[in-house]
């Protein structure tokens, strides 16, 4: 008997709590025999075979288990459900031919089957047909639990053998586990189970990720340490004490402004290796404490650790996060050891976002051919309460919404859920959340006077027919994680994640609508997704669907609120009033549109093979050839005008990488190639000055300050010695306050020269008419003008009287002080009103930006900061040492020359 043991003990694939069992009584069978030990072995093999000696009710062998040539082919074998499909959409049946033809070994491979398409099918045939053919493992990911229930459901209704082995492992059924590592079964699991420190999904062969275009959040979340200044202070503390000789030093004050507490900033620690042993030490204390918060970043901290050189550090005053540019899954060996990877997605764009999404240097396309046409969606009424006049967006919003009964609304994080949720819920409503869900939508779509509020879930939710016909986007999805906002915003290279946001709201829009019966009212209740949508760039890249909807919907909401109501209510009824006189100019507007691919998207798509590259050479310490690669990444970039902030962004890469590569290997030309590209990516950046905090270089002299700067920094270096009245400074400075703070241009006006005086400018209020309403002059080094709309309502849009206005003031100055234009000078518009009418955007010089004048009130207030530190200097006889002082001051609030048009250059006019 100890043989026997043994013997069963050893077969593959049989886990110890299944041979044990039978082992157990065989040790005590009376007349066992070792033919008989042999049937036993078959079973737990899972074979099945006879008990010759009739002691055990063994089933029969079952025959061996089907192939077919092809997926197309696998479809006809399947067992019949009385559930399943009868045939396949012929363009279902003509993408499993193509797969099968020309990429059945591709090692990475996307799919693009539109919404409503059916791509779940394919797939997981696919997946079938590889596994038995094949006779190995397959897995396929989803985004979300629910999504992983979704998709095991399709499967057994199909007769496709599936497992679902989604949430932690420790709970897998182990009869699933053995029915997936025996290749008997595909694993249907989540996208963390995967991306995860140390996946329990080991060795397989095919995985397939469905809603591929939706897989960035999760696949970087894996390579994300979050560190949240109340969740985590005393580690945010010590990193930010590990960094305190890289940050601005505003940052670090305990009242920063409010502009410093919105910006996000960036380290790179490959630059000072000083850095690296308290960045360390500061991590790793999130395994000291046995908190769920503590303990999640913990286990992300773990898939970095030993390469935060490969890292950048985003900095806020609320957050930090660590993390690479692209996630490095050529680390994670269940992802990058499979022989092939698919992609499924609705839509796969262009411009290289899968290929950073999944931290892959190419992925081969397969979709549809023009020829196949699209599926019709269902209809849309996109409405735009921000763009009624004279009417407050939150509450035309919740009226909107009790018209529809009930309502979807997704944000694009947690934070905007509670501001969603205290602006759009009607009385007596009530509200469903993440964990609500999180199993099934059927609740909410049971339910009336209800709403489902969710964070960034812009996929994966099929809310058909009647279970809701509204859904609110509220907040503009292109800062859902610190890297977005930064990119967005103080690096002007929202290019970058341009696709991965129209992807977003395209899907979002969606939510209701995936059948060609359907309809819902999609409500756009935020200001930013409104202008957003409003920009002819942005619309001209949408489905000629979306695009038609979009414009129809801009039209119909610049009218009285309660016209907009009476038209959302007909829209709802469906009745003759809508087929009649909407749906013709719907079908109008959709014959004319054509689909246009955005300008930058074939060299960003070039450019996103070699950031993999580099992030790849950077994560083994190779510091040159990350250079390299990002260096050929911007060289890709340059042309393509809509992408410069982010050709910028790859110049710098280049420069920090070789400068660490120069230094560590005592490379003098290597370190001053570094400098010239450094140089050349301020340049490009301009007006966004995030680079001047990392400059110089390690191993370089400072730069030359600018000549704006030098200006200003001699202005106020006079002007501090020449303020002997401390009290008289004190009344201008509240006059100044009072008169931003009121909205009369008569008192809004002369505060914003009296601004530009304590920034250093020469500032004062031209005469005649079509003039600007005030102009701040660095000498002729650089010019702001300023367009002061303070009486202007907030509702509504502005208009294309008030943007041509803007386009010539710049004009206008250079005609009254006979001088050419300086480089980077700029017009701002001031303006409580958030978006803008399309063609008043069309004709936006590039130039032109706009502000609200809440920012200007902030900038007032960094103004007075800033006067406090320098009136302590005025004592300082020496002008050279009272300069230094003054330019110390200036750096450290960001309130150089190039510093205030940075802030006040955030929101072009015209779009990015």
């Amino acid at each position: 008997m100890p043989g026997w043991w043994i013997s069963i003990q050893s077969v593959p694939n049989a886990p110890e709590d299944v041979a044990a069992e039978p082992c157990s009584r065989l040790a005590t069978r009376p007349g066992a025999s070792l033919e008989w030990l042999v049937e036993v072995v078959y079973s737990i093999r899972g074979e099945v075979a006879t008990d010759p000696g009739g002691l055990l009710a063994f089933k029969q062998r079952s025959a061996p288990e089907l192939t077919a040539a092809t997926p197309e082919q696998l479809f006809q074998l399947l067992p019949r459900t009385g559930k399943s499909v009868a045939s396949l959409w012929s363009h279902q049946a003509d993408i499993l031919r193509d797969y099968a033809q020309n990429f059945s070994t591709s090692r990475d491979l996307a799919i693009e089957l539109p919404t409503g398409t059916g791509k779940t099918l394919p797939g997981l045939l696919i997946a079938d047909w590889r596994r038995r053919s094949k006779k190995g493992r397959t897995v396929f990911a989803c985004p979300t639990v629910q999504l992983v229930r979704q998709v095991v459901s399709a499967a057994k209704r199909q007769g496709i053998p599936v497992v679902d082995l989604s949430g932690s492992a420790k709970y897998w059924d182990t009869a699933d586990k053995v029915k997936f590592e025996s290749g008997r079964a595909t694993a249907v699991v989540t996208y963390s189970s995967i991306f995860n420190v140390n996946p329990k999904i080991t060795n397989p062969d095919l995985i397939i990720f469905d809603d591929a275009h939706a897989g960035e959040q999760y696949v970087t979340a894996a390579y994300t340490v979050n560190v949240d200044r109340g969740k985590h202070a005393e580690i945010y503390e010590d990193l930010i004490e590990a960094l305190r000789e890289g940050l601005n030093k505003e940052l670090i004050m305990n009242t920063p402004s409010a502009g410093t507490r919105r910006s996000v900033d960036v380290v790179f620690p490959v630059l000072n290796d000083d850095w690296l042993g308290p960045l360390d030490a500061a991590l790793s204390k999130l395994g000291l404490r046995d908190d769920k918060a503590w303990r999640e970043q913990s286990f992300r901290y773990g898939a970095l650790r030993g390469h935060l050189s490969a890292c950048s550090v985003y900095i806020t005053w609320d957050e930090i996060s660590i993390r690479p540019l692209v996630p490095p899954t050529f680390e994670n060996s269940t992802f990058s050891q499979a022989a092939q990877r698919i992609y499924l997605s609705a839509t796969l764009g262009s411009g290289g976002e899968l290929e950073r999404a999944f931290g892959r240097p190419a992925i081969k396309r397969l979709s549809l051919p023009e020829s196949a046409g699209r599926p019709k969606s269902g209809r849309r009424f996109v409405v735009f309460p921000q763009m009624v006049q004279g009417a407050d967006p939150e509450a035309l919003s919740r009226t909107l919404i009790e018209l529809a009964g009930k309502a979807i609304v997704i944000t694009p994080s947690d934070f905007a859920v509670s501001h969603a949720e205290a602006a759009l819920v009607p009385a007596n409503w009530a509200v469903f959340h993440r964990s609500d869900v999180e199993d099934s939508f059927d609740a909410f779509a049971a339910s009336s006077n209800s709403l489902c509020i969710l964070a960034n879930r812009y996929d994966g939710i099929d809310l058909p027919g009647s279970a809701c016909r509204a859904v609110v986007l509220y907040g503009h999805p292109n800062a859902t994680h610190l890297q977005e906002r930064f990119l967005a915003s103080r690096a002007r290279a929202s290019a970058a994640i341009d696709e991965r946001v129209r992807s977003r709201v395209v899907q979002g829009t969606g939510r209701c609508t995936r059948g060609p019966e359907d309809w819902a009212v999609v409500i756009v209740a935020d200001p930013d997704t409104t202008t957003y949508l409003s920009r002819p760039e942005v619309q001209s890249a949408l489905d000629e669907d979306l695009q038609a909807e979009v414009r129809f919907g801009l039209e119909q909401s610049e009218t009285a609120a309660d016209e907009l109501i009476e038209n959302v209510r007909v829209f709802l009824e469906q009745g003759e009033a809508w087929l009649t006189e909407a749906e013709p100019i719907l079908s109008e507007y959709r014959s004319e549109v054509v689909r246009r691919q955005p300008d930058a998207a074939v060299a960003l798509e070039v450019s996103a093979s070699y950031e993999v590259l580099a992030v790849e050479c950077a994560w083994h310490d190779d510091w040159q050839g990350a250079g390299e690669n990002f260096h050929a990444a911007a060289e890709s970039l340059s042309n393509a005008r809509s992408a410069r902030g982010y050709h910028a962004m790859e110049l710098f890469l280049a420069a920090v990488y070789l400068n660490a590569a120069g230094r560590r290997n005592d490379l003098s030309a290597v370190v001053k190639a570094a400098d010239g590209l450094a140089d050349r990516a301020v340049l490009a950046a301009t007006p966004a000055t995030w680079m001047k905090g990392t400059m110089p270089l390690p191993g370089q002299s400072a730069k030359p300050k600018a000549p704006s700067d030098a200006v200003a920094i001699r202005a106020l270096a006079k002007a501090v010695r020449a303020t002997t009245n401390s009290g008289k400074h004190d009344k201008r400075v509240l006059a100044m306050h009072e008169g931003l703070a009121d909205v009369s241009h008569t008192a809004f006006e002369p505060a914003l020269s009296m601004l530009g005086d304590l920034l250093g400018a020469n500032a004062w209020k031209p005469d005649g008419d079509g003039r600007a309403d005030s102009v701040w002059c660095w000498d002729n080094e650089l010019w702001m003008t300023l367009e002061a709309k303070s009486e202007h309502k907030p509702e509504g849009a502005i208009g294309l009287d008030d943007v041509r206005q803007t386009n010539h003031h710049l004009e206008f100055l250079a005609a009254d002080l006979n001088a050419g234009i300086p480089p980077g000078s700029v017009s701002i518009m001031i303006s409580p009103k958030d978006v803008f009418k399309s063609d008043a955007m069309v004709i936006a010089e590039a130039f032109t930006y706009k502000v609200d004048p809440e920012t200007m009130r902030d900038l007032a207030l960094s103004a007075e900061r800033l006067w406090k530190r320098l009136i302590t200097l005025r004592n300082i006889a020496d002008d050279a040492d009272r300069e230094d002082a003054v330019e110390g001051a200036l750096t450290d609030m960001r309130l150089l020359p190039s510093d205030v048009v940075d802030r006040l250059s955030l929101e072009p006019i015209r779009g990015s």
